[in-house]
C-alpha cells in the first residue's frame, strides 16, 4: 500500500482539526435557541438514522433486539455522560475551554492506565 505524502498527512490533520474543534463553537450557536439536550440528542439520533441507512443499503442484515438494546446504553450514556454533558456545561463555560478540556481526555486516561498499571 502506497504511503499518503506529507502534504496529504497534514492537510487530513488539519481538516481534522477544523471540524472537531468547530462542534464545540456549533454547540455553543445551537443551545442558544435549542435546550442543550434537545440538541445533543438530536444531533445523535440523526446521526444513527444516517448510519444505519447508510449499513442497510451496503447489504447489513436488519439489526436484532440485542444490537439496539446495546445501542440505546451506549446512546444513554453518550447523552448522558458524554457530549451531552459537554453541552450543558456549555452554557456556562466559553466552547473553547470546553474544547480544551475534552482534547485533554486522552492524556488523563493514560495517565490513569500508568497509575493503575493497565497500560
Amino acid at each position: 500500500m502506497k504511503q499518503p505524502s506529507k502534504i496529504a498527512l497534514v492537510a487530513a490533520f488539519a481538516i481534522l482539526y477544523v471540524v472537531w474543534g468547530s462542534t464545540y463553537l456549533g454547540i455553543l450557536f445551537a443551545i442558544k435557541s435549542i435546550p442543550p439536550l434537545l440538541m445533543a440528542g438530536s444531533r445523535y439520533f440523526t446521526a444513527g438514522l444516517l448510519m444505519y441507512a447508510v449499513t442497510r443499503l451496503r447489504g447489513a442484515p436488519p439489526s436484532g433486539w440485542v444490537e439496539w438494546r446495546t445501542a440505546a446504553i451506549v446512546g444513554a450514556a453518550l447523552l448522558l455522560g458524554g457530549n451531552g454533558g459537554v453541552t450543558v456545561a456549555e452554557q456556562f463555560v466559553a466552547s473553547g475551554l470546553a474544547a480544551v478540556v475534552i482534547a485533554t481526555v486522552p492524556i488523563y486516561i493514560a495517565l490513569l492506565g500508568w497509575i493503575t498499571g493497565s497500560a
